[in-house]
């Protein structure tokens, strides 16, 4: 696994003893690059926020408290059966794009290690097939 740290700007994040390097910013990650997301929290709009991203959600429908870009980002992953993974206020974060938290290929923990011990899993599956029904 090659973990990409995504946060609202480029740059470092984190206390200063400890700066982590940030990868992508909001305004640069897209879903078609991960094989899954682990959310770590639910974080407010940035500055730079403009209403959905997501030509399927009316800018009116999106809830302020939560990064539209961050929405976006975990409705397509969810869309796309992509495992995803979350814990704290990630929780909120995903159930604010629409993925239940039950939902085949989610795993949430009371944890960050208990949540990527379930996406560890899930992603030896590649996709999680289960979360849409059989069509004709």
């Amino acid at each position: 696994m090659v973990p990409l740290v995504i946060a609202p700007a480029g740059g470092t994040i984190g206390p200063d003893h400890e700066p982590v390097t940030v990868q992508r910013a909001f305004t640069t990650a897209r879903s078609v690059e991960f094989d899954a997301i682990l959310l770590a929290g639910a974080l407010a709009p940035g500055s730079d926020a403009r209403g959905a991203r997501d030509a399927k959600v009316d800018d009116d429908a999106v809830p302020a408290g939560i990064d539209p870009r961050v929405l976006l980002l975990i409705a397509e992953a969810f869309r796309h059966g992509k495992a995803i993974g979350a814990w704290a206020d990630g929780l909120d974060a995903l159930q604010t794009a629409g993925a239940a938290p039950d939902a085949p290929g989610v795993v949430t923990g009371g944890d960050a290690s208990e949540a990527l011990e379930g996406l560890i899993e899930m992603l030896a599956h590649h996709r999680a097939w289960d979360r849409f029904a059989p069509t004709a």
